[in-house]
């Protein structure tokens, strides 16, 4: 796969470009937010692999000049936003408190690549995990602590920029921060336009919560963890997806569906078909069914991710085996 070989330049913000290695349909491609400011860059989030981060680093290069890179900030602790610390060395790396403390119910880089490899590719999981996950070297990745940790808000300088972190998780993620620049924000995967999003903490409502707080700072452009560059009105259409989707899960938890009876029937209504990977909706229902029970989040994320796969797999299948007219 080809990956961005330069960086894009945000439009009216001096010293600030992403790295978008891909649009929707996908898992893994998350974007990064490079800040060059003085003599200093700093990344907002690393890629899941070397190879990614490798040509994130190329394309780069012409930007950062002699300019060292001194702080790594990581959104949330998902492979795909912190695997490539490593290649980052001396630098600071800044994440939430929350969220350090939840890498221990993390998959390694080691156990993604045994599931890629060892789960049989007639089952379900297995054949999700290669069509979705094959592409990534997950041996040449590295789970690299962070350095600095914080709750609540963090703020700190890139030359003579200034950079402020706002905790917003649980949401998304255990330990979900944004990073503001001026009328610049990158949201991370609490902002998940183009696809179905996955939340791996939740419940819906934190997600909501913490895409208010985005609005509320009244942001001219936002970096979302995955696809390109949105403005504020993409945002509120994603709240309004975000509270559609918890009243129509509240709707069939009430009526005492399962979580994948209440998968089939949203499917079937054909809400939000210009969204990718709707199997995904499997992993935000199992959550939100799970706070909505008051257990919390109740399963682990390869359970969850098995429900996706299955989904997708299933549906799959059925359309293989359906008859040529």
């Amino acid at each position: 796969m080809d990956f961005p070989s330069q960086l894009t330049p945000i439009p009216h913000a001096a010293g600030l470009h992403a790295w978008m290695p891909a649009g929707g349909g996908s898992w893994g491609f998350a974007n990064c937010l490079w800040i060059v400011s003085g003599d200093e860059a700093a990344v907002i989030d690393t890629p899941y692999d070397q190879p990614l981060t490798d040509a994130m680093i190329r394309a780069a290069r012409p930007i950062l000049g002699t300019r060292r890179v001194s702080t790594v900030v990581n959104t949330h602790a998902n492979g795909d936003h912190s695997w490539g610390n490593h290649l980052f060395p001396g630098v600071d790396i800044i994440t939430t408190r929350s969220g350090h403390d939840h890498l221990a119910h993390e998959p390694t880089p080691q156990e993604m690549h045994h599931l890629l490899n060892e789960t049989p590719a007639e089952g379900a999981l297995g054949w999700y995990l290669r069509r979705h996950f094959g592409v990534f070297d997950f041996l040449s990745a590295r789970v690299t602590p962070p350095t600095t940790t914080f709750s609540g808000k963090h703020v700190f300088t890139v030359g003579e920029t200034e950079v402020e972190l706002i905790e917003v998780g649980p949401a998304h993620h255990a330990g979900d921060l944004i990073a503001r620049v001026g009328d610049v924000v990158c949201a991370g995967d609490v902002f998940f336009p183009e696809d179905h999003p996955p939340h791996w903490s939740g419940p819906l409502q934190s997600v909501i919560d913490a895409n208010e707080t985005i609005l509320g700072l009244s942001p001219r452009v936002i970096v979302p963890g995955h696809g390109g560059l949105k403005g504020p009105g993409d945002l509120s259409e994603h709240i309004d997806y975000l509270r559609t989707m918890q009243s129509e899960i509240r709707l069939r938890f009430e009526s005492g569906l399962t979580a994948r009876e209440a998968m089939d029937d949203i499917f079937r209504r054909g809400l939000y078909p210009q969204l990718g990977l709707p199997e995904r909706l499997m992993i935000v229902i199992a959550l939100e069914y799970g706070h909505l029970r008051g257990t919390g989040p109740d399963h682990t994320v390869i359970e969850l991710a098995h429900s996706a796969a299955q989904w997708a797999f299933d549906q799959h299948t059925e359309t293989r085996q359906m008859p040529v007219a």
